[in-house]
């Protein structure tokens, strides 16, 4: 893999019993760039995302990944303990940049919640919390799947300022969704 190739994927299939979900599917990732997945309700989108991110092993096909990559994802359930407070789920991270976790508090919003217990969060506050769960991670490559949803027009926005930075400063982005996003990316559709 050359220098700033982040992750490779070749030729991936996938199938559920008889059932195929895609097939044939290649993409390749830079650091820097960003791709947006496109498909229907049931194409794979989300199977692709944990195939890219190890936690799924495709049919057929490999992923080929920068050696010691630094991967953060974020799928659809928030990976929240609704039991303990904002604060309390941060602190599970064991983190040591306590300067950026508050501005990315301040930008999300939380920064007066953090004495809540996340399950008396909205569903749009604990998708920001998880997102900032994913964003303190050091990451070389993002993969958020549906990131948008539960998601204000304002937190939106917000939201894809922060990726389009992200991506700027080097980061690797490969995301899936719905709803329509100002994100500088290249747009690879998936199908069976």
């Amino acid at each position: 893999m050359e220098d700033r190739l982040l992750i490779q994927a070749n030729k991936l299939s996938y199938k559920i019993n008889d059932n195929k979900l895609f097939s044939n599917f290649s993409l390749s990732l830079s650091a820097g760039q960003a791709i947006h997945i496109k498909g229907s309700n049931g194409s794979g989108k989300s199977t692709l995302l944990r195939i890219l991110g190890g936690i799924t092993e495709p049919s057929k096909g490999f992923v080929d990944k920068k050696p010691n990559i630094n991967l953060s994802y974020l799928g659809h359930k928030n990976a929240l303990k609704t039991y303990l407070t904002v604060r309390d789920n941060l602190i599970l991270l064991n983190l040591k940049g306590k300067r950026e976790i508050n501005n990315l508090l301040d930008l999300f919003g939380l920064n007066d919640r953090l004495d809540i217990v996340t399950g008396n969060l909205s569903f749009g506050q604990q998708k920001k919390l998880a997102l900032i769960r994913i964003f303190i991670n050091k990451s070389d490559l993002i993969l958020l799947d549906e990131p948008f949803v539960g998601l204000d027009s304002e937190t939106q926005e917000i939201l894809s300022n922060f990726l389009n930075k992200k991506v700027s400063e080097g980061v690797g982005l490969i995301f899936t969704s719905h709803i329509a996003a100002n994100i500088q990316a290249n747009t690879v559709s998936i199908s069976s």
